[in-house]
Order: C-alpha cells, then sequence, then structure tokens
C-alpha cells in the first residue's frame, strides 16, 4: 500500500496552520451575523442589545431604513442629530458659480453685488439647513452671511432658530453659526421694522422679522441651555459658544488674529468686506459694542449655568484640555474684565474655584495648580489670562510665591516663557528692576536658543518704567562676539546655525530641565549647512529695532555694529525683509546722532537706483529723505543719483513710489523749491496749521531779536533825555 505523500519540515507546518486559520476565517465570515432584538412591547420588559466587547463595528439591524428616513424628515425623537437633505446637481452647480463670483467679488459697484445677492437668497429660500450642512456650499453660506445687511441677516437667523442645537455642533454648518454671530453682533442694537414685516409676501418670513436680533439671540441661548456641559468639549460647538459668549458680552470678536482665543489656527480667513462696511469705518474691529441690558443678565445667567453642573475637578481638568480650556478661558476673562475684578471674591467664581487660596503658598492646592500649568502647551494660556486681569492684591501674592525667584528658569522655557511675559507687563520698577537682575544670567542661552521675545518685551517695559538698562547692554554684549561686524549678523540670525525649527515640542521641555544635555545636542546637530529659520530672523530683528529704541548702551551696541558694516554687507541687508526694518529704525529714531547719520547715509550712494526697485530696499530709500534732513549736501548727492536713473525708475511700481517720495518732478523743474522742502523750509498746509507760511530761519530770528533790543534800548534812553 503507497504512503501518504507528506510535507517535512516547520515550513510544511506553517503552511499548514495558516490553511486551517484561512478556512476558519471564511467560515466565520459566511456565518450569518447575529441581528439586535427589538424591544418588547411591555413596557415592564426592556432587552438590552448585546454587543461584543471590542468589536471593531456594530452591525446596522433591520430598522437602517427606519432610522434613515426619520433624518430626511427631521425626526429628532430618538436624539440623534437629524438629516436635512443634500442639494441636487443643479442646485449644488448654481450654488458652486455662486460662490466663486462672491469669491471674486468684481462687481462694477454696491448695488450691482446686493442685487446679486438678493438673487442668491431667493434661489436659497427653503434650502438653507441643506446649504449650511453641505461640504461643498457652507462657504458659500459664510460669504453670503458675511456680505449681507441687517434685514438679510435676520432672515437667515430665522430659518435657523429651532436647530441651532444641531447645527453648532455639525462640522460645516458650526462655521455658518459663527459668522452668522459675528455679523449679527453689530446690529443687535437696532429696532426691527414692522413695515418690512407686513410686507413680506412669505407669512412664515414676514413672522420671523417680528423679532430682533436681540431676541434671536436670547432664542438662542434657551436652545442650548439644557447642554451646556456637553457643548463645552465638543469639537465644533465649542468654537460657536466662545463666539456668542463675546457676543452677549460686547466684547470685539477677531478672527483675523492669531492670537485669537475664539478660532484656531487652521479657520480659513474669507478675508470679504461686509456689506455694512462703509457705515461701521468708524467702528473698529477692537473696539466694544453697545448691547441691550438683557444680554448682561443672560450671559451671567449662561455663564453660571455652563459651571454650576461641574465640580471642582472636572473644572480645572478644563484648564489642560485642548477643546475645553479655550472656552474657560473667555469665561475666566469675561468674569474679571467684563463683570468686574470683585466678582473673583465669590466664593462660587471661576477664579476661586480654580485656586481656592489666594496666598498661593509652598504646599497650598492652588500653588500646586499653578506649578502644574506654567509648563503645560494648553494650560500655560489660562495663567497668562490670570496674570493679566486678576485683581492686583491676588496676582502680587501668586508672584511672590510662585514666579519671582524662578523667573529665570521659567523664562528659558518655550512654554513658561509666555507667561513671563504676561508678568513683566504688570510689575512694577522695584519689582521690574529685581525680575531683570534674575533674568540677566539667563541671557546668554536665551541668545543661544533663539528665545528672544522675553529680552525684547523686558526692554520695552524697563524703558516704560525708567530702568536702567545698562546691566541688560553689558549681558547682551557678553552674549554676542566681540567683534562688531560679527555681532550684527548674530542679532539679525543672518548665517547662525540652529536646529531650533525641526526640534519637537516635547525636546524643547526637556533640554530646558538640563541645558547641558541641550548645548551638547545642539552642537552635533549644527552644522554649516543647517539654515536659520524665518521666525527666527523676525525675533532677531524685533529685538534689534527695540535694542535702538533705548538711549544709552542699548542702542550704541547695534549703531557701532552698522558702522562696522561694509557698504555691500549694507546693501545686502536692505534687501533682506527682516533686516531692512533695523535699517530704517537707524535712519529715523530719535536715537539716531547726527554724527552716525553723517557717516552711515554715504554708504548707499551708488546703490539707490537698484534699491529702489525691491521689495524691502525701496523703504530704505524712502527714510533717507527724513534721515538726511540735516545733511542737505548728501541729500542733493542722493537726489542727483535718483534722477539719472530716472527712466528705469519711472519703469518700476515701486520705483515710481520712490521718485514721488522724494518730490523729484519737483527737483527737475523748480529747483528752489526742492531746496527748501529738502531742507525743512517749506512745509505742507496741514503740518503749519492751514496757515502755508514757512517758518522764520535762525538768521531771521537773530535780526528780529536784535531789533528788539534796540527799540528797547532806545525806549529806555528816550525817557532819561526828557
Amino acid at each position: 500500500m503507497p504512503r501518504e505523500k507528506q510535507k517535512r519540515g516547520r515550513r510544511a507546518e506553517q503552511k499548514a496552520q495558516k490553511e486551517d486559520s484561512k478556512r476558519e476565517y471564511d467560515d466565520t465570515i459566511e456565518a450569518p451575523s447575529a441581528k439586535r432584538m427589538k424591544p418588547s412591547n411591555d413596557a415592564d420588559e426592556t432587552i438590552e442589545p448585546a454587543f461584543t466587547e471590542g468589536a471593531d463595528y456594530i452591525p446596522f439591524d433591520d430598522d437602517q431604513g427606519e432610522h434613515q428616513e426619520a433624518f430626511e424628515n427631521g425626526d429628532e425623537g430618538n436624539g440623534d442629530t437629524p438629516f436635512y437633505g443634500l442639494l441636487d446637481s443643479d442646485e449644488a452647480e448654481y450654488f458652486s458659480r455662486a460662490n466663486e463670483m462672491l469669491e471674486a467679488n468684481q462687481f462694477h459697484d454696491a448695488e450691482e453685488r446686493n442685487i446679486f445677492i438678493e438673487s442668491v437668497y431667493q434661489e436659497a429660500n427653503g434650502k438653507e439647513l441643506k446649504i449650511a450642512c453641505s461640504q461643498g456650499c457652507s462657504r458659500l453660506m459664510e460669504k453670503l452671511i458675511s456680505m449681507s445687511d441687517a434685514r438679510q441677516i435676520r432672515r437667515i437667523f430665522g430659518k435657523f432658530l429651532g436647530h441651532f442645537l444641531h447645527l453648532v455642533q455639525h462640522r460645516f454648518a458650526s462655521h455658518c453659526c459663527e459668522t452668522l454671530f459675528i455679523h449679527a453682533a453689530p446690529a443687535v442694537m437696532q429696532k426691527t421694522s414692522k413695515s418690512r414685516a407686513k410686507k413680506s409676501e412669505d407669512g412664515e418670513e414676514g413672522e420671523e422679522s417680528d423679532l430682533s436680533l436681540a431676541d434671536m439671540f436670547l432664542r438662542v441661548i434657551e436652545e442650548l441651555k439644557e447642554n451646556w456641559g456637553y457643548l463645552l468639549t465638543e469639537r465644533f460647538a465649542s468654537h460657536t459658544i466662545r463666539v456668542l459668549l463675546l457676543v452677549l458680552a460686547g466684547e470685539p470678536v477677531d478672527v483675523t488674529s492669531k492670537d485669537s482665543v475664539v478660532a484656531s489656527r487652521k479657520k480659513e480667513r474669507l478675508g470679504l468686506p461686509a456689506a455694512g462696511a462703509q457705515e461701521d469705518k468708524d467702528q473698529a474691529p477692537t473696539q466694544k459694542r453697545g448691547v441691550p441690558e438683557s444680554f448682561e443678565s443672560a450671559l451671567k445667567k449662561m455663564m453660571s449655568e455652563m459651571v454650576a453642573g461641574v465640580d471642582d475637578t472636572y473644572l480645572r481638568a478644563l484648564a489642560t484640555q485642548p477643546i475645553g480650556n479655550p472656552v474657560l478661558q473667555v469665561l475666566l476673562f469675561l468674569e474679571l474684565s467684563h463683570f468686574g475684578k470683585s466678582s473673583a471674591k465669590d466664593p462660587k467664581s471661576i477664579l476661586r474655584r480654580l485656586v481656592p487660596d489666594e496666598s498661593f503658598e509652598e504646599g497650598t492646592d492652588s500653588a500646586t495648580f499653578i506649578r502644574g500649568l506654567l509648563y503645560d502647551p494648553v494650560g500655560s494660556r489660562l495663567v497668562e489670562i490670570m496674570v493679566r486681569y486678576m485683581p492686583g492684591k491676588v496676582f502680587k501674592n501668586l508672584y511672590k510665591n510662585n514666579i519671582r525667584d524662578r523667573i529665570g528658569s521659567l523664562s528659558r522655557n518655550s512654554t513658561a516663557g509666555y507667561v513671563v511675559l504676561r508678568t513683566l507687563e504688570r510689575l512694577g520698577k522695584d519689582d521690574l528692576q529685581n525680575a531683570m537682575e534674575l533674568i540677566i544670567p539667563e541671557v546668554p542661552g536665551l541668545i543661544e536658543r533663539s528665545r528672544l521675545i522675553v529680552p525684547k518685551v523686558l526692554i520695552e517695559r524697563c524703558l516704560i518704567r525708567n530702568v536702567d538698562t545698562t546691566p541688560f547692554a553689558k549681558a547682551l554684549q557678553n552674549a554676542y562676539d566681540a567683534d562688531p561686524t560679527v555681532r550684527l549678523r548674530q542679532m539679525l540670525r543672518l548665517d547662525s546655525a540652529s536646529d531650533a525649527g525641526t526640534r519637537s515640542f516635547e525636546d524643547e521641555e526637556m533640554h530646558d530641565a538640563d541645558g547641558d544635555s541641550y548645548k551638547q545636542r545642539q552642537n552635533q546637530q549644527s552644522g554649516p549647512g543647517s539654515s536659520v529659520s524665518a521666525a527666527e530672523k523676525l525675533h532677531g530683528s524685533l529685538l534689534t529695532q527695540v535694542m535702538l529704541t533705548a538711549p544709552g548702551p542699548l542702542s550704541d551696541l547695534v549703531y557701532s555694529s552698522l558702522l562696522a558694516q561694509s557698504p555691500e554687507t549694507i546693501i545686502q541687508l536692505a534687501k533682506e525683509a527682516t533686516s531692512s526694518r533695523v535699517l530704517q529704525q537707524a535712519l529715523t529714531l530719535p536715537t539716531s546722532t547726527l554724527q552716525f547719520r553723517r557717516q552711515f547715509i554715504p554708504r548707499f550712494q551708488g546703490h539707490l537706483a537698484e534699491l529702489a526697485q525691491d521689495n524691502s530696499g525701496s523703504h530704505v530709500v524712502d527714510a533717507l529723505w527724513p534721515a538726511s534732513k540735516d545733511v542737505y549736501f548728501v541729500k542733493e548727492r542722493l537726489a542727483q543719483e535718483l534722477a539719472e536713473h530716472e527712466m528705469t525708475l519711472r519703469d518700476s511700481f515701486l520705483g515710481r513710489a520712490v521718485w514721488r517720495n522724494w518730490s523729484m518732478d519737483l527737483y527737475k523743474r523748480r529747483r528752489g523749491e526742492w531746496k527748501a522742502r529738502a531742507k525743512g523750509i517749506e512745509q505742507d498746509p496741514a503740518t503749519t496749521g492751514g496757515s502755508g507760511e514757512r517758518p522764520k530761519s535762525k538768521l531771521e530770528l537773530a535780526r528780529e531779536r536784535f531789533a528788539a533790543k534796540q527799540a528797547a534800548a532806545a525806549a529806555d534812553v528816550a525817557p532819561a533825555e526828557s
């Protein structure tokens, strides 16, 4: 009898095991899945669905069609998000074209644009919720709202009423709600026109228009009041809640700022002009707005309801939660700034619940909580709000027990350093002097790691508080190279090696704790080919500009470095976007002496036409006009050089601007008037009070004084002779 053919070895066994496991997997797929049993009709009997623990997915049951039909009908009885329907292909194509036309904004005048917007509103009537929830058309709704007048905004607001609980949680509709709140805020003080409501053709629309925008905002609060605790940490709703809080308080809502707590940095900025932009020119976006009296009580009730059902432990956990922290920042800001710092004395206030011990002594819960937030990338932002707005007595205790002795080490950290900035802004002269002495030993490390924002703010505050900056100037001089030529390039971060842009945030915190390990790794990774990031160059330029504003050793450190540069290097700096700002400040600031400008300005000769056609260099050429006001012979040489390249400058947009700023047409046609303007003798009527008279020269003033003395002497002699 023949033997059964078998394979020997481990490979054969593994292959057999794989075939068995594959066969078992196929059998499992072919087996019918267990269905969820429907609940019994008996009220007393409830059967919970049995889900497999750790399952990758939960299969739909036979009721899937019923649920989908309920979604399409907008049935909210089951607690799920309603489905408002989808736009058909023709509607989606029309709204897509309308979106492109609004984005291009190529209308002849405002009237034509308003007619187009009104036609889009008519086409979108009854489809507003579909558009707001559409991925492709929600941007159109945002653009429409941003370019609408008060009547159109009230119409959209009325369509959204009753659906805000679901819209604010929607990925796309939440942005529409946010834009609606921002553009409805300026019109909350306007009263509703009843005549317009009667003229409305649609009865439903006329009923909605009877409500003022202020009443609509109160209706929104009523819709959301039962869900504050959940919405605080909801991914999309939290942005809208912040906007709603600021609008109720009358605070400015600026989503374009990168430091704004309203929107994240990834927020898309539409940048479209509003319909009432011409009417609201006098109201800057950073100014507070008037709100109805009902908003005050509504805001107070809303803030109390938000934190009433939250215990202190969960409230402190929000401080480090990426989504809940910004909302907590707005709540704390409004509590301390809008309702007054006296509200912090209330035991139920947000500040007292976060930090119950106002003394901040070592070992207290408040001190432990604050120290834990200082190095947290999310929680440190809440500490910034506390430091900036908390009452003076509480701030002094916080600074004395938690920041003062550690301000040097805190300034080294990339996260805690921002808390140091807010702290320096509130310190008095004596405390600021003490803080500067503690930060001075850390200056070499800050310069090496490009942590330049702390020295910049420290110099600014010392100038405001009249603190002597000589010790700080010596520390900066020791931190940079002794050679002035190399020192300027180090200040502006032009050729220094740095790997800060490639390090992760966690690595920075680890290296902050141990400076030696940081230096070792930096020396290993930095090489001749490593480049400096644009942010480092910007911070280096800002620090150098602040040093120029400080009279004494700080500005002399920069001026001496500029004089040590060759003309070729100066021209290179003038063409650099960040370093050209330094040259402009060095030429125009009050700390710039006549001796410095007399030596520095001639280095631009022979390169004016080249600089005038450069985006950054043209600003330097413009700065040479006021800089040479007291060295007329140098200004005349520069003007002659510009006149020699007239055709080249006129062919360039930037060159024409320089030609106009230097009054070169006047230089060619009426040289005498140009000389008077160049010497500052002739001024515009706006600067001379509208008289148009030129100021008197020193010689004329001396003649008047001599004539006055002669007249006085003659008057004294006349009575004596009589």
